[in-house]
């Protein structure tokens, strides 16, 4: 029979550390709701399950369908497919990037299917990515497009890649990450990855408003908590004492994209 001091750390054991009860509190703000996943220690048994459609599913251990189907509900889309130049102008729902090459003496407009090779692309006698050039008689205004910070709504972000697209102070784009995110030599790791993956699910969240499980607003409270209002130090990256880290959020978004 359990005596009263260990039925007492029992209880303490099962209370919300501090830093459980305010990140509680952005969720809440953000429109996770009561039961919003990330809160909670036992929140992170709920990305060691199948992925379920809504947040609300997950945490209600409801299948949440789609297609009313299947229990699997890929919705969004890759990093690997929103790097793609050729999608620039189809598929981006906020500022989109113009990036140009140079070929046999001349800029053209890049839209192939791979981004340029990271080594290269600071190589300004090669690629443009802000600044304006010629191209076919025609002036071009090159951009990075939207950075992840207007885009979230926060001032916490990634500073810029140092040669590339001018000072390396300033926000990074979107596309920054998606294309080069886990690359090292462009970005300090995990965060570079992990913001990868989050860039990712803010443009899968501006295209497919009403169908992709996750919105602006908890993106934001996510990116927050991760990076501690960006006062996380190098490698502390752990919503805030959650247990949850990167790499499991990283998980649970992969099986928001096909």
């Amino acid at each position: 029979m359990e005596n009263n001091s260990e039925i007492d750390r029992t209880r303490e054991a099962s209370l919300p550390t501090p830093q459980e009860t305010a990140l509680r509190r952005s969720l809440l703000k953000a429109g996770f709701g009561v039961g919003g996943v990330l809160m909670a220690r036992q929140a992170k048994s709920t990305f060691e399950t199948p992925y379920q459609c809504t947040l609300s599913g997950q945490m209600s251990g409801n299948v949440s369908r789609n297609d009313g189907t299947t229990p699997n509900c890929k919705i969004g889309l890759s990093p690997g497919f929103w790097q793609q130049p050729s999608r620039f102008t189809t598929d981006w729902a906020v500022t989109a990037p113009k990036i140009v090459q140079k070929v046999d003496r001349s800029w053209k407009v890049y839209t192939a299917t791979n981004p340029p090779p990271f080594p290269e692309i600071k190589d300004t006698t090669k690629w443009r990515v802000s600044g304006t050039v010629t191209v076919s008689g025609s002036s071009v205004a090159c951009t990075l497009g939207a950075t992840l910070s207007s885009v979230l709504g926060t001032a916490v972000g990634l500073t810029g890649i140092p040669n590339l697209g001018g000072s390396s102070t300033r926000q990074v784009s979107l596309w920054e990450l998606v294309a080069y995110g886990n690359n090292a030599a462009a970005f300090p790791q995990p965060i570079g990855n992990f913001a990868r993956h989050i860039a990712a699910a803010v443009l899968n969240a501006k295209a497919y408003p009403a169908t992709y499980p996750i919105t602006i607003l908890q993106l934001r409270a996510i990116w927050d908590a991760i990076t501690g209002g960006g006062t996380s130090t190098a490698g502390e990256y752990e919503l805030m004492g959650t247990g949850l880290d990167f790499g499991e959020i990283q998980d649970y978004l992969n099986t928001t994209w096909g």
